[in-house]
């Protein structure tokens, strides 16, 4: 390739671009890196992970409880859609549990913990 233009410059790495954002009129981004995915402060604080057959045709499923669903509805939403996706199986949200299809109460519960709740476990 030849020369760039006087306009252009090479990017090197987000800087670069944050860079480029401002000179088109834009402001830096408010994006700190040291920051994970953290429960809310409005999260609840302990969360029980269990196992269920009972009216279910004697098909288990996994539940997480612990969540207010006037208070943590959104939350338990967004938790239910990627433990979901986390586990590859079907399940949702209702009336503050949620619901996955089949045993998963090991991998629930290590990624409850990874992404920062108190998690105890329920039943035998």
């Amino acid at each position: 390739m030849g020369k760039q233009g006087d306009g252009m410059q090479r990017l090197k790495g987000l800087d670069a671009l944050a860079d480029l954002h401002r000179a088109m009129g834009g402001e830096k981004s408010e994006f700190r890196e040291d920051e994970q995915d953290m429960p809310s402060a409005e999260a609840p604080v302990m969360l029980y992970v269990s196992r269920d057959r009972k009216a279910r045709k004697g098909k288990e499923v996994t539940l997480v409880e612990g969540f207010d669903p006037e208070i943590h509805g959104g939350l338990g939403m967004e938790v239910a859609k990627a433990l979901k996706s986390h586990c590859g199986v079907g399940g949702g949200w209702k009336e503050g549990v949620v619901l996955l299809q089949g045993d998963h109460r090991q991998r629930v519960t290590d990624w409850l913990i990874q992404s920062g709740y108190r998690v105890k476990n329920k039943g035998g």
